[in-house]
Formats: structure tokens, sequence, C-alpha cells
């Protein structure tokens, strides 16, 4: 695959568009990738309804400034995504709007996707999964452009190029995905396979950094300021150059770690052919990783089984703080476990059922389920920090 990422500095979400045309410039131009007649789909991070001041979600500004290159080169532009939650009209037109992406098309000849229907496509070199439902605008574009956000993640401490092809998943599909792969490797295997998937429609990553989120990450983090876009048409190598720049080994993101061991991508970011910037001089060291962020099998050279029982002993929990719960019921509806019922309208979790996939962390609206980490995950932790 191709291991070629442009990195480009970008102070402001104002210049977004002359950062894009560079990073694009760098690999050859739009013109390469974009043919007149061509259906082009966009494919943001809209992960739920954040404002883009929280950089939970693709900034709007990164958005119109793909979308103006996109058209200026006669080629149609729909804007596809399924969210967390629920996959319908009313939900899409609720995110677009609280994401701000309902303003950035307007005057543009982008459109919104309102079809959520979705199409079972078989993958049989899949190593997790042999086939996927995906939502139907992505099975019918020429070229996907896929823009995620550079954040953390609770379950699988980084969210990048090739976990936002999440996204393509129709609605509560993702939760039954979660149930079936509750364990994190198998989880991220998963992952790997539904980009490679997806992957047979050319895909450019264009990886929205100049404001990133560190700590509890995708949704309930911190802004963190990077000034950076990065570009590839190998959305593993795009993750791969990012997870360097915020101070990730390879090892400690499943995704990246299974596309080495498939030979996705080289052992390390020092082997890509990076373009721009040297991603030397941009790595942040003090980048906060998600209070999750920890690994028992990554330290303990134990049978499966013994892992498996200390990791569910030790593991980092949801947590709900009843201080700021407003029983919305989102996190009941969005649990794939079913772990999580309403009593007297307040949400209570049922440790025995959890799989620990923070989805209610993810999309909690009022960011009041937090991580909990037992005394010995927060002892190790220490010692290795």
């Amino acid at each position: 695959m191709d291991n070629k990422v442009s990195v480009v500095k970008c102070f402001t979400y104002d210049k977004a568009a002359e950062g894009i045309d560079k990073a694009v410039g760098l690999l050859g131009g739009w013109d390469k990738f974009v043919k007149p007649g061509m259906r082009v789909v966009i494919k943001p991070n809209l992960v739920s309804r954040k404002k883009p001041e929280e950089a939970a979600t693709t900034h709007p500004q990164v958005l119109c400034a793909v979308i103006e290159a996109v058209s200026r080169r006669g080629a149609s532009v729909l804007i596809a995504e399924s969210p967390g939650g629920a996959y319908n009209a009313a939900v899409l037109a609720g995110v677009y709007n609280g994401c701000g992406i309902t303003q950035a098309v307007e005057g543009t000849q982008a459109k919104l996707n309102y079809d959520c229907s979705f199409t079972e496509v078989g993958f049989h070199e899949g190593k997790t999964l042999k086939s996927f439902p995906i939502i139907n605008p992505i099975l019918n574009a020429d070229l996907i452009i896929s823009l995620p956000k550079l954040k953390t993640h609770a379950m699988t401490s980084f969210t990048g190029a090739v976990k936002n092809m999440f996204g393509v998943i129709p609605g509560t599909h993702k939760a039954e995905l979660h149930f079936r792969l509750d364990d994190r490797r198998a989880f991220c295997s998963m992952l790997v396979d539904l980009y490679c998937c997806v992957n047979r429609t050319p895909v450019l990553s264009i990886m929205d950094g100049v404001v990133g989120m560190e700590g509890n990450g995708p949704t309930s983090g911190e802004n963190r300021e990077l000034d950076i876009l990065l570009a590839g048409m190998n959305a593993h190598a795009v993750d791969l150059a990012s997870c360097y720049i915020i101070d990730y080994t390879p090892e400690e993101v499943d995704t990246v770690r299974e596309a080495y061991e498939r030979g996705l991508i080289p052992e390390s970011a020092e082997e890509l052919e990076i373009i721009g910037e040297d991603i030397r001089s941009l790595v942040v060291k003090d980048y906060k990783k998600p209070e999750s962020h920890f690994n028992l099998l990554r330290l303990l050279s134990l049978p499966p089984s013994v892992n498996s029982w200390v990791i569910e002993r030790f593991a980092a929990k949801p947590l709900i703080d009843y201080s700021g719960c407003v029983g919305c019921g989102e996190c009941f509806r969005d649990c794939p476990p079913k772990a999580i019922k309403m009593v007297d309208k307040r949400p209570v979790i049922d440790e025995d059922k959890c799989i620990k996939c923070f989805c209610c962390q993810e999309l909690c609206p009022q960011k009041t389920i937090k991580i909990k980490r037992s005394w010995f995950n927060r002892a190790m932790l220490k010692i290795l920090r």
C-alpha cells in the first residue's frame, strides 16, 4: 500500500483551505484524485451532536475547504455519515445542524445525505469479519474523502483515519459489532477489515489535527492545539504518523499494530515517506492519554484465560457522575450489551454485563459518564509513566 503521508502546519481553521490544498498538493494535487463527473462522498467524523469548538468532530471549515476543491473540478459532492446511536433522517438533521455542517454546505454544490439504506457487503479476505452492513452512499461513490479528527478514544486509545470508517456502519449495527466483538483486539481487527473492505473504492484521508482532543476522548476529552493537517491514500499510514506525533507507540494502538502485523504499513513512522514537515519536530510528549489506556496484556505474559481474568478485574470501567446527569437515557439506549437500565429516571450500570466499550461515555451529551480506574490500574500507570 501507499506509505506516503503529507504533513503540513495549519495554525487556524481560517487557513484550512490553504493547508489542505498544500497537503493534497504534496501527494500530487487535487487533479490526481478528482476527475470531472466523479461522484465524491465526503465522510467526516460526526460522532454525535457536538459544537465545532468542542473538537469532537471534523471542523466545518475543513469540510468547506474540501467541498470547494472537489466542486471546482467538476465532481458532485455528497456528505455522508452514520453517527453514534440511531440512524434516521431526523437524527442526521440534528447532527448536521449541531456540528455546523448544515451551515457549512450552504451556498456550495454539496448535498447532505438523508438516505438511510444500507447493503450487506461480502469481504472474504476479512480476518475477523467476512461481511459488513455499509451505508449505500459509500457504495455508490467513485472516490471517498475521509475527514477524521485526531483524537484519543476510551476504548481503542486512539481514533483516526481507520476508525473513522466505523461511521459507514449504519446506526445500531455499530452496537451489535461492539457486543459481538467485546475484546479490544478483536474489535480493532474488525476495524482494519472494515477499512480494507471500504478501500476497494479509493479513499483519500485528510486528518483534522488543527485542534485535536486529548484525555478521555472521543467526546469528553480536552482540546489540544496541534496545528497540523495530515493526508494520505493509506489510512493506516496516516494513523501511524499521527500516533507518532502524539507519542503513541504502534503497540499501544491496536488498529496500528494490527495493520503492521498484516503488512499494511512499516513497523515505525520513521519508515514512512513523510512529505512536508519533519514529524520529529512535531512530537508532543505530554499528550494526555485516556484514563482507560492501560492493558495488562502489554505487561504480562500470561495464558489467555488468566490474562482475561486479570484484565476483567483491573480494567477501567465507566462511572456515572449523577451530579450532572439529567436522566436523558441516551446511555441506556446506546449500550451495546444492554448493561444499563433506568431506575427512577437515573441510569444504573450492571458491571457484570458491561463490556467496557465506553459507548456510554462517548455518547453522553452531558459528559457525565467518567472513567473509573482500580487502585492497581492507577498504581501501574504511575510505574509506566
